[in-house]
Protein backbone atom coordinates (compact mmCIF):
# COMPACT_ATOMS: atom_id res chain seq x y z
CA UNK A 1 0.00 0.00 0.00
CA UNK A 2 1.12 3.48 -0.72
CA UNK A 3 2.57 5.45 2.20
CA UNK A 4 0.84 8.47 3.76
CA UNK A 5 -2.48 6.86 4.45
CA UNK A 6 -4.64 7.93 7.78
CA UNK A 7 -5.88 4.96 10.06
CA UNK A 8 -7.17 4.80 13.03
CA UNK A 9 -6.27 1.53 14.95
CA UNK A 10 -8.23 0.49 17.68
CA UNK A 11 -7.01 -1.53 20.62
CA UNK A 12 -3.95 0.01 20.06
CA UNK A 13 -2.42 -0.23 23.53
CA UNK A 14 -3.10 -4.19 23.46
CA UNK A 15 -0.20 -6.71 22.26
CA UNK A 16 -1.27 -6.89 18.93
CA UNK A 17 -2.49 -3.20 18.19
CA UNK A 18 0.59 -2.00 18.75
CA UNK A 19 2.58 -4.46 16.83
CA UNK A 20 0.08 -3.18 14.44
CA UNK A 21 0.72 0.42 15.42
CA UNK A 22 4.70 -0.27 14.72
CA UNK A 23 4.26 -1.98 11.30
CA UNK A 24 2.14 0.98 10.10
CA UNK A 25 4.53 3.85 11.33
CA UNK A 26 7.12 2.49 10.15
CA UNK A 27 5.66 2.64 6.24
CA UNK A 28 5.18 6.58 6.83
CA UNK A 29 1.28 6.58 7.61
CA UNK A 30 -0.61 8.95 9.59
CA UNK A 31 -2.35 7.12 12.53
CA UNK A 32 -4.57 7.42 15.49
CA UNK A 33 -4.58 4.68 18.38
CA UNK A 34 -7.62 4.72 20.45
CA UNK A 35 -8.08 2.48 23.51
CA UNK A 36 -9.61 1.70 26.98
CA UNK A 37 -6.10 1.65 28.68
CA UNK A 38 -3.24 4.23 28.76
CA UNK A 39 -0.53 4.37 26.11
CA UNK A 40 2.70 3.15 27.71
CA UNK A 41 5.17 4.52 25.29
CA UNK A 42 7.60 7.36 26.61
CA UNK A 43 7.25 9.11 22.98
CA UNK A 44 5.43 7.88 20.05
CA UNK A 45 4.95 8.41 16.00
CA UNK A 46 0.75 8.30 16.40
CA UNK A 47 -1.84 10.60 17.85
CA UNK A 48 -3.95 8.94 20.44
CA UNK A 49 -6.86 9.11 22.19
CA UNK A 50 -7.73 6.65 25.09
CA UNK A 51 -11.54 6.02 25.47
CA UNK A 52 -14.14 3.45 24.87
CA UNK A 53 -15.29 2.54 21.56
CA UNK A 54 -18.56 1.51 23.26
CA UNK A 55 -18.84 5.42 23.75
CA UNK A 56 -20.38 6.03 20.10
CA UNK A 57 -19.96 10.05 20.94
CA UNK A 58 -16.84 9.66 21.99
CA UNK A 59 -15.13 7.28 19.16
CA UNK A 60 -16.94 9.42 16.60
CA UNK A 61 -15.86 12.97 17.92
CA UNK A 62 -12.03 11.49 18.14
CA UNK A 63 -11.82 10.25 14.64
CA UNK A 64 -13.63 12.75 13.02
CA UNK A 65 -11.70 15.22 14.84
CA UNK A 66 -8.20 12.61 13.36
CA UNK A 67 -9.15 14.52 9.87
CA UNK A 68 -10.12 12.18 6.58
CA UNK A 69 -9.47 8.66 7.03
CA UNK A 70 -8.19 6.18 4.78
CA UNK A 71 -9.53 3.21 7.04
CA UNK A 72 -10.01 1.25 10.31
CA UNK A 73 -8.26 -1.26 11.99
CA UNK A 74 -10.55 -2.83 14.16
CA UNK A 75 -8.74 -4.57 17.22
CA UNK A 76 -9.72 -4.06 19.87
CA UNK A 77 -11.43 -6.83 22.40
CA UNK A 78 -12.63 -7.71 25.74
CA UNK A 79 -11.07 -10.91 26.14
CA UNK A 80 -13.43 -13.83 28.24
CA UNK A 81 -10.91 -13.84 31.03
CA UNK A 82 -13.60 -12.91 33.31
CA UNK A 83 -16.57 -15.16 32.74
CA UNK A 84 -18.48 -12.96 35.39
CA UNK A 85 -18.47 -9.82 33.41
CA UNK A 86 -20.54 -11.19 29.97
CA UNK A 87 -22.35 -7.90 29.89
CA UNK A 88 -18.88 -6.00 29.57
CA UNK A 89 -17.60 -8.62 26.63
CA UNK A 90 -20.75 -7.88 24.27
CA UNK A 91 -20.67 -4.16 25.35
CA UNK A 92 -16.95 -3.56 24.13
CA UNK A 93 -16.89 -6.42 21.39
CA UNK A 94 -20.27 -6.46 20.02
CA UNK A 95 -21.73 -3.05 20.79
CA UNK A 96 -18.12 -1.13 20.03
CA UNK A 97 -17.82 -2.88 16.81
CA UNK A 98 -21.09 -1.53 15.69
CA UNK A 99 -19.78 1.92 16.72
CA UNK A 100 -16.79 1.46 14.84
CA UNK A 101 -18.34 0.27 11.71
CA UNK A 102 -21.85 3.08 12.03
CA UNK A 103 -19.09 5.63 12.72
CA UNK A 104 -17.13 4.39 9.46
CA UNK A 105 -20.27 4.68 7.66
CA UNK A 106 -20.84 8.25 8.55
CA UNK A 107 -17.60 9.52 7.78
CA UNK A 108 -17.19 7.99 4.41
CA UNK A 109 -14.26 6.11 5.59
CA UNK A 110 -13.78 3.49 2.95
CA UNK A 111 -12.70 0.37 4.31
CA UNK A 112 -12.59 -1.69 8.14
CA UNK A 113 -9.87 -4.51 8.66
CA UNK A 114 -11.33 -6.90 11.45
CA UNK A 115 -9.73 -8.84 13.48
CA UNK A 116 -12.00 -11.85 14.19
CA UNK A 117 -10.49 -15.40 16.46
CA UNK A 118 -10.25 -18.76 16.12
CA UNK A 119 -12.50 -18.73 19.38
CA UNK A 120 -15.60 -19.17 16.86
CA UNK A 121 -14.82 -22.93 16.08
CA UNK A 122 -14.68 -25.04 19.29
CA UNK A 123 -13.54 -28.41 18.05
CA UNK A 124 -11.06 -30.79 16.41
CA UNK A 125 -10.81 -31.33 12.66
CA UNK A 126 -8.87 -33.78 10.69
CA UNK A 127 -8.05 -31.58 8.03
CA UNK A 128 -7.42 -28.10 7.54
CA UNK A 129 -10.17 -25.24 8.22
CA UNK A 130 -11.60 -23.04 5.68
CA UNK A 131 -13.39 -20.27 5.78
CA UNK A 132 -16.34 -22.33 4.38
CA UNK A 133 -16.59 -24.26 7.43
CA UNK A 134 -19.74 -23.61 9.65
CA UNK A 135 -18.74 -21.91 13.29
CA UNK A 136 -19.28 -23.08 16.44
CA UNK A 137 -18.47 -21.05 19.35
CA UNK A 138 -18.90 -22.79 22.84
CA UNK A 139 -18.49 -19.98 25.00
CA UNK A 140 -18.80 -15.98 24.86
CA UNK A 141 -15.87 -14.43 23.62
CA UNK A 142 -16.39 -16.61 20.18
CA UNK A 143 -20.02 -15.50 20.29
CA UNK A 144 -19.09 -11.94 20.78
CA UNK A 145 -16.98 -12.38 17.54
CA UNK A 146 -19.23 -14.63 15.17
CA UNK A 147 -21.34 -11.36 16.17
CA UNK A 148 -18.69 -8.93 15.28
CA UNK A 149 -18.39 -10.82 11.76
CA UNK A 150 -22.00 -10.26 10.91
CA UNK A 151 -22.05 -6.71 11.88
CA UNK A 152 -18.74 -5.92 9.54
CA UNK A 153 -20.44 -7.62 6.71
CA UNK A 154 -23.44 -5.92 7.33
CA UNK A 155 -22.37 -2.71 6.22
CA UNK A 156 -21.41 -3.52 2.78
CA UNK A 157 -23.42 -1.01 0.80
CA UNK A 158 -21.66 1.65 2.63
CA UNK A 159 -18.10 0.13 3.92
CA UNK A 160 -15.96 -2.39 2.86
CA UNK A 161 -15.15 -5.04 5.53
CA UNK A 162 -12.94 -7.63 6.22
CA UNK A 163 -12.70 -10.23 8.85
CA UNK A 164 -9.34 -11.64 9.97
CA UNK A 165 -10.11 -14.84 11.73
CA UNK A 166 -6.71 -15.20 13.84
CA UNK A 167 -5.40 -17.98 15.86
CA UNK A 168 -3.19 -17.49 19.06
CA UNK A 169 -0.80 -14.49 17.99
CA UNK A 170 2.88 -14.73 18.77
CA UNK A 171 5.64 -12.86 18.59
CA UNK A 172 8.17 -10.79 21.55
CA UNK A 173 5.94 -9.36 23.75
CA UNK A 174 3.00 -11.58 23.79
CA UNK A 175 2.47 -12.83 27.48
CA UNK A 176 -0.52 -14.02 29.01
CA UNK A 177 -1.64 -17.36 28.90
CA UNK A 178 2.07 -18.06 27.22
CA UNK A 179 3.87 -17.40 30.56
CA UNK A 180 2.60 -20.31 32.08
CA UNK A 181 4.30 -22.55 29.46
CA UNK A 182 7.54 -20.24 29.74
CA UNK A 183 7.80 -20.69 33.52
CA UNK A 184 7.51 -24.41 33.49
CA UNK A 185 10.36 -24.32 30.33
CA UNK A 186 12.66 -21.63 32.23
CA UNK A 187 12.74 -24.11 34.99
CA UNK A 188 12.93 -27.02 33.36
CA UNK A 189 10.08 -28.87 34.59
CA UNK A 190 8.28 -31.86 33.29
CA UNK A 191 5.44 -31.18 30.62
CA UNK A 192 1.73 -32.31 30.37
CA UNK A 193 0.57 -33.17 27.24
CA UNK A 194 -3.43 -33.90 27.09
CA UNK A 195 -3.62 -36.64 24.99
CA UNK A 196 -0.04 -38.17 22.75
CA UNK A 197 1.00 -34.64 21.72
CA UNK A 198 0.06 -35.69 18.22
CA UNK A 199 -2.51 -32.67 17.37
CA UNK A 200 -1.69 -29.62 15.42
CA UNK A 201 -2.33 -26.26 16.36
CA UNK A 202 -2.56 -23.10 14.46
CA UNK A 203 -0.09 -20.19 15.51
CA UNK A 204 0.03 -16.69 14.12
CA UNK A 205 3.18 -14.21 13.92
CA UNK A 206 2.62 -11.06 15.21
CA UNK A 207 4.06 -9.23 11.83
CA UNK A 208 2.85 -11.91 9.84
CA UNK A 209 -0.40 -10.39 10.93
CA UNK A 210 0.15 -7.26 10.72
CA UNK A 211 1.09 -7.67 7.28
CA UNK A 212 -1.93 -9.42 6.38
CA UNK A 213 -4.19 -6.76 7.60
CA UNK A 214 -2.72 -3.94 5.52
CA UNK A 215 -2.84 -6.44 2.66
CA UNK A 216 -6.55 -6.48 3.12
CA UNK A 217 -6.69 -2.89 3.75
CA UNK A 218 -5.04 -2.02 0.43
CA UNK A 219 -7.54 -4.42 -1.37
CA UNK A 220 -11.17 -4.29 -3.13
CA UNK A 221 -11.83 -7.97 -1.42
CA UNK A 222 -13.98 -8.14 1.50
CA UNK A 223 -15.61 -11.03 3.62
CA UNK A 224 -13.92 -13.16 5.74
CA UNK A 225 -9.93 -14.51 6.06
CA UNK A 226 -7.96 -17.20 8.07
CA UNK A 227 -5.00 -16.43 8.28
CA UNK A 228 -2.05 -18.71 10.29
CA UNK A 229 1.43 -20.54 9.73
CA UNK A 230 2.94 -22.95 7.50
CA UNK A 231 4.09 -26.20 8.11
CA UNK A 232 2.36 -26.57 11.75
CA UNK A 233 4.31 -29.02 14.00
CA UNK A 234 2.79 -31.38 16.70
CA UNK A 235 2.28 -29.73 20.11
CA UNK A 236 5.01 -31.85 21.30
CA UNK A 237 7.67 -31.23 18.42
CA UNK A 238 6.71 -27.63 19.20
CA UNK A 239 7.52 -27.55 22.93
CA UNK A 240 10.97 -29.60 22.74
CA UNK A 241 12.02 -26.77 20.26
CA UNK A 242 11.31 -24.28 22.89
CA UNK A 243 12.64 -26.67 25.33
CA UNK A 244 16.22 -26.43 23.00
CA UNK A 245 15.84 -23.44 22.36
CA UNK A 246 16.24 -22.79 26.32
CA UNK A 247 18.96 -25.03 26.88
CA UNK A 248 16.89 -27.51 28.47
CA UNK A 249 16.06 -30.75 28.19
CA UNK A 250 12.65 -31.90 27.38
CA UNK A 251 10.04 -34.39 29.51
CA UNK A 252 6.68 -35.31 28.83
CA UNK A 253 3.75 -36.69 30.37
CA UNK A 254 0.97 -37.35 29.13
CA UNK A 255 -2.35 -37.16 30.21
CA UNK A 256 -5.64 -39.08 29.21
CA UNK A 257 -7.87 -36.53 26.96
CA UNK A 258 -11.14 -36.95 28.55
CA UNK A 259 -10.57 -36.94 32.33
CA UNK A 260 -8.40 -34.44 32.11
CA UNK A 261 -10.49 -32.19 30.46
CA UNK A 262 -13.28 -32.67 33.42
CA UNK A 263 -10.71 -31.85 35.46
CA UNK A 264 -9.72 -29.03 34.06
CA UNK A 265 -13.40 -27.88 33.69
CA UNK A 266 -13.96 -28.19 37.60
CA UNK A 267 -10.94 -26.48 38.86
CA UNK A 268 -11.83 -23.65 36.22
CA UNK A 269 -15.49 -23.33 37.60
CA UNK A 270 -14.17 -23.08 41.17
CA UNK A 271 -11.97 -20.03 39.74
CA UNK A 272 -9.03 -22.00 40.63
CA UNK A 273 -7.20 -21.97 37.42
CA UNK A 274 -7.27 -19.46 34.34
CA UNK A 275 -7.90 -22.14 31.00
CA UNK A 276 -11.44 -22.08 30.44
CA UNK A 277 -13.82 -23.99 28.33
CA UNK A 278 -12.22 -22.84 24.98
CA UNK A 279 -8.25 -24.22 26.37
CA UNK A 280 -9.94 -27.73 27.94
CA UNK A 281 -11.73 -28.27 24.93
CA UNK A 282 -8.99 -28.03 22.38
CA UNK A 283 -5.73 -28.71 24.44
CA UNK A 284 -5.89 -31.88 22.73
CA UNK A 285 -7.48 -30.94 19.45
CA UNK A 286 -6.38 -30.54 15.63
CA UNK A 287 -6.94 -26.83 14.71
CA UNK A 288 -5.08 -25.64 11.78
CA UNK A 289 -6.19 -22.51 9.22
CA UNK A 290 -6.58 -22.94 5.96
CA UNK A 291 -4.56 -19.50 4.54
CA UNK A 292 -4.66 -20.30 0.95
CA UNK A 293 -7.65 -17.77 0.31
CA UNK A 294 -5.69 -14.43 1.75
CA UNK A 295 -2.44 -15.93 -0.22
CA UNK A 296 -4.95 -16.37 -3.25
CA UNK A 297 -6.52 -12.92 -2.67
CA UNK A 298 -3.88 -10.65 -1.16
CA UNK A 299 -0.60 -11.71 -2.16
CA UNK A 300 0.18 -12.61 1.57
CA UNK A 301 2.53 -15.32 3.08
CA UNK A 302 3.77 -16.10 6.58
CA UNK A 303 7.89 -15.39 7.66
CA UNK A 304 7.70 -17.30 10.77
CA UNK A 305 6.78 -20.95 11.80
CA UNK A 306 5.40 -21.86 15.53
CA UNK A 307 8.57 -22.67 16.70
CA UNK A 308 9.99 -19.46 15.63
CA UNK A 309 7.37 -17.63 16.93
CA UNK A 310 7.09 -19.14 20.17
CA UNK A 311 11.28 -18.97 21.15
CA UNK A 312 10.81 -15.34 20.28
CA UNK A 313 8.66 -14.24 22.59
CA UNK A 314 9.81 -16.62 25.28
CA UNK A 315 13.17 -14.96 25.12
CA UNK A 316 11.62 -11.97 25.68
CA UNK A 317 9.70 -13.23 28.73
CA UNK A 318 13.32 -14.47 30.30
CA UNK A 319 15.06 -11.17 29.23
CA UNK A 320 12.22 -8.99 30.92
CA UNK A 321 10.60 -11.29 32.96
CA UNK A 322 11.60 -9.00 36.47
CA UNK A 323 9.86 -6.00 34.69
CA UNK A 324 7.10 -7.33 33.63
CA UNK A 325 5.84 -9.13 37.22
CA UNK A 326 5.91 -5.36 38.24
CA UNK A 327 3.93 -3.89 35.66
CA UNK A 328 -0.13 -3.67 36.47
CA UNK A 329 -1.47 -1.07 33.41
CA UNK A 330 -0.94 -3.75 30.63
CA UNK A 331 -3.37 -5.17 28.62
CA UNK A 332 -4.02 -8.95 29.34
CA UNK A 333 -1.74 -10.18 26.26
CA UNK A 334 1.30 -8.13 27.55
CA UNK A 335 1.84 -9.08 31.26
CA UNK A 336 2.26 -12.65 32.70
CA UNK A 337 -0.73 -14.51 33.34
CA UNK A 338 -1.58 -15.69 37.04
CA UNK A 339 -1.76 -19.78 36.87
CA UNK A 340 -3.44 -20.33 39.96
CA UNK A 341 -3.88 -24.31 41.05
CA UNK A 342 -1.04 -24.85 37.89
CA UNK A 343 1.44 -23.06 39.70
CA UNK A 344 1.39 -26.40 42.20
CA UNK A 345 1.40 -28.82 39.13
CA UNK A 346 4.43 -26.79 37.90
CA UNK A 347 6.27 -27.04 42.05
CA UNK A 348 5.85 -30.56 41.64
CA UNK A 349 6.71 -31.28 38.46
Amino acid sequence: MDEGKSFVVTGGSGFFGSQLLAHLAGRGHRLLSIDCLPDDKESRPYAFRQLDIADRVSLREAIAGFGPVDGIFHVAAVLAHDKRNFHRLWRSNVDGTRNVMETASELGIRKVVFTSSNCVFATTYDTAVDESTPVSPIEEYGRTKVAGEEIVGGYAGSVQGVSIRCPTIVGAGRLGLLTILFDFVREGRRMYLVGGGHNRYSFIHAGDLAAACLAAMGSDNCGIYHVGSDGVPTLEQLYADLYHFAGKTPRFVHLPAGPTALAMKVVYDLGLSPLGPYHYRMLAANFVFDNGKLKRDLGWAPTKTNSQMLCEAYKYYVDHRQELLQGTTLSPHRRPAGAGIINLLRLIS
